[in-house]
């Protein structure tokens, strides 16, 4: 990141220093051959240079080297180690290399949701959902990721928590029916039941999926 940000203000040193130049020489020839022209066009030139020294040392969310060095020192470090940005980068890579890997897209749409982007995110699951149509993290994240673009759960992020709750024993389908049924005023109780009996013991979701089971504070 560092080598970006001096790349930038290099060049704009630069720019303003040869805008400077040409605009004195103009000035001492008493307005002879020069024109203030000459500055801008000089100035053009250096920010292409530094533009070209920009795209060549790759993109500002990874430590500093060149790009490709520093993808294959992503690709020997452990994933547990990997920040956020880093995670995005290495999976985004991981989806370009194989389109048709709906695993890369999937997490590729979780990370972006979990930076706050559920545009994105959503186009994401989408494609992971394309590849594999029957992918029950996909279709919640799709549904997440729509609920979280509209505000409410949508009748479209509904129907995708019912289709992932006849997939998986994650309980996830069924607290996110529980909060639209709530949503809506219906009776929630038998989606925080079913919730309730995939979640494991020291899961901290229990205790409240108990209560809403119970009809307490519905």
């Amino acid at each position: 990141m560092w080598s970006s940000i001096i790349v930038l203000l290099t060049a704009a040193v630069l720019t303003a220093g040869a805008a400077f130049w040409v605009l004195r020489a103009y000035r001492r020839a008493g307005g002879g051959t020069r024109s203030p022209r000459d500055a801008m066009l000089a100035s053009g030139a250096v920010a292409l240079a530094a533009l070209g020294g920009y795209l060549a040392i790759g993109k500002p969310e990874l430590p500093d080297a060149p790009y490709e060095a520093r993808l294959e020192a992503l690709r020997q470090r452990d994933l547990s180690t990997y920040s956020v940005e880093e995670a995005l980068v290495y999976y985004t890579e991981a989806a370009k290399a194989d389109p048709n890997n709906p695993v890369a897209h999937l997490y590729v749409g979780e990370i972006l949701l979990r930076l706050g982007q559920p545009r994105e995110a959503a186009r994401s699951f989408d494609l992971a959902l394309r590849r594999e149509p029957r992918l029950a993290e996909a279709m919640m994240g799709l549904g997440i990721a729509l609920s979280a673009i509209e505000g409410r759960t949508t009748p479209d992020a509904l129907a995708l928590f019912q289709q992932a709750g006849g997939l998986t024993n994650d309980p996830r389908p069924w607290l996110y029916q529980a909060m639209a049924a709530m949503e809506e005023g219906r009776d929630a109780r038998e989606f925080w039941r079913e919730a309730l009996v995939r979640m494991p013991p020291d899961d901290p979701r229990r205790e409240m999926a108990q209560r809403f089971a119970r009809g307490e504070g519905l």
